[in-house]
Order: structure tokens, then sequence, then C-alpha cells
């Protein structure tokens, strides 16, 4: 099924939170946050409580679109969430009120490995794939934001490997190994802020029980010359 995104831009997006604060109650207040050099996150807030209430979304400062949207009711988030790639195509839409994957786009993990942790062959090949609650794009944007530099000097050019390990408790710990030219260096811990914004996931599944699993996507880096600290600053490709 073709799925037809109509919301263009900003003005619409405003739009939708006017309607939706007007309507929810006069209660609220609407909060903006930074949290990437490509997306802000603007919502609204119970004043009596601080609990969130109503539509929240991410927004993608690079196109005016967004990385997603979705309603939080009481401080919990409610029914479909969309979620979108960088080209502000639908990535995946998820459920929460009935914890269920409505829509996953057939392309989505074309960038992706992954691997499941467990000695038992069967386990391994019909769990179900680990997903973060956000498209693969703007997840990789998160990883590159807190992936500030590269030491080693000598190169311009390497390509990373990004891991995430998800536990069976849906908790995600991450690493990356850059490599030039095939060779890989060591891997690095990669620290993701613990807020409000940090990634959720849904954990691979087998038997209606967890599976820990891996979760491993690909940058290639473009670095400047190094600076006055010997740290190289990157972009990012994804």
């Amino acid at each position: 099924m073709k799925i037809l995104i109509v919301m263009k831009n900003k003005i619409l997006l405003m739009m939708t939170l006017m309607v939706a604060g007007l309507s929810a109650s006069a209660q609220t207040a609407e909060k903006k946050a930074k949290i990437t050099n490509a997306s802000e996150v603007v919502y609204n807030v119970n004043t009596t409580n601080n609990h969130k209430e109503g539509v929240y979304a991410i927004q993608n400062l690079n196109n005016n679109g967004l990385w997603l949207q979705g309603v939080y009711k009481d401080d919990q988030r409610a029914g479909n969430w969309n979620f979108f790639n960088k080209d502000f195509k639908l990535f995946m839409r998820y459920n929460y009120d009935q914890k269920k994957l409505a829509f996953l786009d057939e392309h989505a993990l074309d960038n992706v490995i992954v691997t499941i942790l467990s000695d038992e062959d069967k386990v391994r090949k019909d769990a179900s794939v680990p997903l973060p609650l956000c498209s693969v794009d703007y997840y990789l944007q998160l990883m590159a934001n807190n992936i500030y530099a590269v030491r080693d000097a000598k190169y311009k050019d390497m390509d990373a490997e990004v891991t995430a390990r998800i536990g069976t408790d849906g908790k995600a710990t991450y690493t990356v190994i850059y490599s030039v030219n095939g060779k890989k260096a060591d891997k690095q811990k990669v620290t993701l802020p613990d807020d409000k914004f940090a990634v959720e996931w849904i954990p691979s599944m087998y038997n209606d029980k967890p599976v820990e699993s891996e979760f491993t996507a690909y940058l290639k880096i473009q670095g400047d010359e190094p600076a006055v600290d010997h740290m190289r600053r990157t972009s990012w490709n994804y």
C-alpha cells in the first residue's frame, strides 16, 4: 500500500500543533528544544502537572519536514506514531496502544545488519529484528551528533560501523568501529545522552520472549584538517 504524505512544510505543522493545543486544553504550554543541528522537538505540556499532552513532533530542519510525529496522553505515547526518513518518506508506523508495528518500509533496513545473539539456530532464523522507534536516518544523525571527532589525523576519509547492542529489556549500548581501506580500528564506546529524547527500541522477539541482538548501520566520514587540539572535525553521510 502506498502511503501518501500530505504535510509539506512547517506552516502545516504549526497549524496542526495550534489546533491540537486549542482543542485539548487551555492549561497547556508549548515547549521547544534543539536536539541536533538538524532536529528540533515541539510539544505541549500540561501546566498543572508538567505532563506531555497532545501532539509531539520532531522537525527535520534540513527540509522543513518531520522526523517523527505522534500524540501524548497524560505523559504517555498513545495511538499511531509516524517515523520518517531524511527525505520525509514514511519509514515506520507504530501503534503504542496495541504495542504493534503497523507499517515498515520494505527498504528500511537496506543499510543495516542484524545479528540475533542466541546459540539456537531456530531462534537466530525466526526471531524478529530489533528496531529503533525512529527512522534509521534519524538514528544515525543522533549517533553522528555524539561522535564528535576522529583522533587519527592521517586519513581524511573513513568508514564507520555503528552498533547498538539491544538487551532483553529494550535498552541499548552503542559502539563504533572506524575503518580505512578495509582495515578496522579498535571498537570504541559511544555514549548517548540519557534524556527524554533518547532512542527507544523494540527488542528482537522469539515466541513472545525478547532476545538479545545487535543492530549495525554504516556511515561515511569526510574529515577536515586537524585542529589545534589534534582532533579532526567530521561530517557524515548515511
